[in-house]
């Protein structure tokens, strides 16, 4: 699975990951889970070659929006995701570099939550990257 989704768009190892038990991190949770099951769906395809990688973000950004709608921080991880997949199927982009700056958008978002104003209740693309490179997920609980 890691190796398939590694193709979707250069990204890390799928950790096993676990999120607190509360109510909103439920929710975000099995979110978080429907994107990482489409996720590998989609990399399959790719791993195929019957998609590229633009083609499976675009389908993963269309769930992402139909599970939770739009929010500042999953737009944000999203748009750069949606960038990089480009990026890596122009062959403009390897791997490291894809992962790198992901991982870096990531700690960014990790480092900016807890002054944030109106934190999105679900932002469930963005917990889903979190579970993709083995990273803490946002508190939205508190």
């Amino acid at each position: 699975m890691a190796v398939l989704l590694g193709a979707l768009a250069g990204c890390a190892n799928l950790p096993q990951f676990s999120f607190p038990s509360s109510a909103p991190a439920s929710r975000t949770a099995n979110a978080a889970d429907a994107l990482l099951t489409e996720a590998d769906r989609l990399a399959d395809k790719v791993g195929r070659g019957e998609i590229n990688r633009v083609d499976a973000a675009e389908k993963l950004g269309e769930m992402r929006i139909k599970l939770v709608g739009r929010n500042l921080v999953d737009d944000d991880v999203y748009r750069l995701y949606y960038q990089i997949s480009q990026l890596r199927d122009a062959g403009k982009l390897d791997g490291d570099s894809a992962r790198k700056q992901m991982e870096d958008r990531l700690k960014y978002w990790q480092r900016r939550w807890p002054g944030l104003q109106n934190k999105p209740a679900n932002p469930a693309f963005t917990q889903f990257m979190f579970k993709v490179y083995g990273l803490s997920p946002l508190p939205v609980n508190k």
